[in-house]
């Protein structure tokens, strides 16, 4: 395959919180519940700027329970003609809860968000990008045409239950360098080290012409001046003429590669998203 950048936005509100459980809960814990609410408005919003200012499509894995109480954000992201994806609908850690309770939050995520948009989402994302065998069995059960929470290379590949993995890294998602809770400890190196990663894992994809897969989340790429972090890489990709694609769209390519049917039999790309969206050429 060629080189491609992908941008992924994890949009888990509040909800996110479930996976970093504490002693008694966070509902009453005010601050950490106030950021993940800055980054449905103010994050948000910032990341919509930063990614029409270079004309980038992303794909947006959104929690269920935020398009459900938020509807005409999630809305407002498909109007800007970017991918949204199913990421649990309570943001429950996938490998902490039993197979009922794991098809409970696919069923609602996908009833959510197929509410919201009137499309079933393409893509998944498991809370916490980790995944267990009753997972990817749901996943194919239900229809997705693709996964991004695994590691097993970094290049898309394809699993045993026909889905496309669209890969991630722990590298590549801000997390690791922007976030910050009163449990974890501080992490080193912050913007900067965020920045020189980035750059180089762009570069090394260039040059073994493969794609490259970044997540970031609006409560910390979208601060500022953290979003600079999603500005300088894009300024370096667009200089370098790389194309950038949704997730979908590379799942899409890599299935047809492999004599698959395509990944938008059955997509969250609005339909005039889909029609513009460029051929990826394959190799």
């Amino acid at each position: 395959m060629t080189a491609r950048v992908v941008i992924s936005v994890d949009v888990d509100g509040p909800w996110g919180l479930a996976c970093r459980p504490v002693a008694g809960g966070w509902n009453a814990r005010l601050t950490s519940r106030s950021e993940a609410a800055y980054g449905l408005g103010r994050g948000l919003d910032r990341l919509l700027e930063v990614l029409a200012a270079h004309a980038v499509r992303a794909t947006f894995f959104v929690v269920g329970a935020v398009a459900a109480t938020m509807p005409e954000r999630i809305r407002e992201l498909a109007a800007a003609g970017h991918e949204i994806a199913h990421h649990g609908y309570s943001h429950r850690a996938t490998h902490t809860v039993g197979a009922v309770a794991q098809r409970d939050e696919i069923e609602r995520g996908i009833g959510a968000l197929g509410e919201c948009l009137g499309v079933a989402p393409a893509g998944y994302r498991s809370p916490a990008w980790e995944l267990t065998p009753v997972t990817l069995d749901l996943l194919a059960e239900y229809g997705f045409a693709y996964d991004s929470s695994l590691m097993a290379d970094d290049r898309p590949y394809l699993l045993d239950t026909g889905l496309v993995e669209v890969p991630v890294h722990w590298s590549l998602d801000d997390v690791p360098y922007l976030a910050f809770h009163a449990e974890a400890p501080a992490r080193p190196g912050g913007l900067a080290a965020a920045r020189e990663i980035w750059l180089a894992a762009h570069a090394d994809a260039v040059a073994e012409q493969r794609p490259v897969v970044y997540t970031v989340h609006p409560e910390h790429t979208g601060r500022a001046p953290h979003h600079r972090l999603l500005s300088d890489l894009l300024e370096r990709v667009a200089q370098g003429g790389t194309p950038t694609s949704t997730a979908a769209s590379l799942a899409a390519a890599y299935a047809a590669r492999c004599g698959r049917a395509t990944a938008y039999s059955k997509t969250s790309e609005p339909p005039t998203a889909r029609a513009e969206a460029p051929a990826i050429p394959v190799t």
